[in-house]
């Protein structure tokens, strides 16, 4: 199996419930389940289970962050954590799974000090020998960390490490911006924006344009496709995206053709939709479910490539 660093930067230790929420009424419940929550955090935990060496770097303090690293490990990941004088952010997940629907509250994010953040970029660095990809997932902590990932991104570059990146906002748009931009992005139909927006996602060799259980729209070097997943009983969809990167994290580094690949990840991301917890789905739910993907090439071209940066003329 592979080595796969995953950063989640806005690390969060989640508490989640299968409860159909009354408001302005006491909930009582036999037992609320911490997890370790964070896009990055969810991807390592599903490529975990499919066997694969998984480190997860982020940021973590206070005794949140102690406990955030306990539930990493209790998963098989391995904690790279870098210590923040501010405490992990906390957030709480009701999942109604009779009825579907989710209610999320989370803390937007933790201060972070550059010296917290050269310590991380440091740690990354320290770690990429044995690693064969680097996938960044979620958003940052604070605004003092908007350049970080398109610095990772260098360092991953300078390194020969292949580096995947699922995020939005600033520091999205920081890393696609930067001189090494990700191998790998994959917005969904909110975050890929208007068409105003698209030249910028562009620049990446590869993209997956997700829309919740829609299809997803696929460019990558050797081709473009369509992908409809299964359809499910969703009950929660919930890190549904970061399941699909996962599961084609897998189906990439295990030496999957590119439809195979295509079928698992859409697999994986309705496999997570149809439970009410985050990200736990087990290789056989996901290979349940592949065969029922539709994959098909496609000629349009509305998430086409832009030509790199420095190659006009040559």
């Amino acid at each position: 199996m592979s080595t796969i660093l995953t950063i989640t930067a806005n690390t969060l230790l989640d508490h989640v419930v299968d409860l159909g929420l009354t408001l302005g009424a006491v909930n009582r419940v036999a037992r609320i389940e911490p997890t370790a929550g964070g896009k990055g955090l969810n991807v390592g935990r599903v490529l975990a289970r499919h066997g694969h060496r998984v480190i997860a770097v982020g940021f973590a303090g206070g005794p949140s962050g102690d406990q955030l690293a306990d539930l990493e490990s209790a998963e098989d990941m391995e904690p790279a954590l870098v210590p923040t004088a501010a405490r992990t952010r906390i957030g709480f997940m009701a999942v109604d799974g009779q009825q579907g629907g989710t209610t999320t509250i989370l803390e937007g994010g933790f201060a972070v000090t550059a010296a917290e953040i050269g310590a991380l970029v440091q740690r990354v660095r320290g770690l990429l020998a044995p690693v064969d990809l680097v996938i960044i997932g979620g958003s940052v902590p604070d605004a003092s960390c908007r350049g970080l990932y398109r610095t990772l991104l260098d360092v991953c570059h300078h390194a020969g490490k292949p580096c995947w990146v699922d995020s939005y906002g600033p520091a999205m748009e920081e890393a696609l911006d930067g001189i090494h931009p990700p191998g790998l992005a994959k917005p969904n139909r909110q975050e890929y924006g208007e068409k105003a927006a698209h030249l910028r996602w562009q620049i990446c060799p590869e993209l997956h344009l997700t829309d919740g259980g829609k299809e997803i729209r696929v460019r990558h070097p050797k081709g473009r496709w369509r992908v409809t997943p299964p359809t499910v009983k969703e009950v929660n969809p919930i890190g549904s995206g970061d399941c699909y990167l996962a599961a084609l994290a897998h189906a990439r580094l295990s030496g999957m053709a590119m439809t195979d690949q295509l079928r698992y990840a859409a697999a994986a991301g309705a496999a997570n939709a149809a439970r009410a917890d985050v990200a736990r789905i087990a290789p056989h739910e996901i290979a349940a479910l592949a065969e029922r993907v539709l994959v098909e090439t496609s000629e349009e071209d509305d998430v086409k490539p832009a030509r790199r940066r420095g190659s006009e003329g040559k």
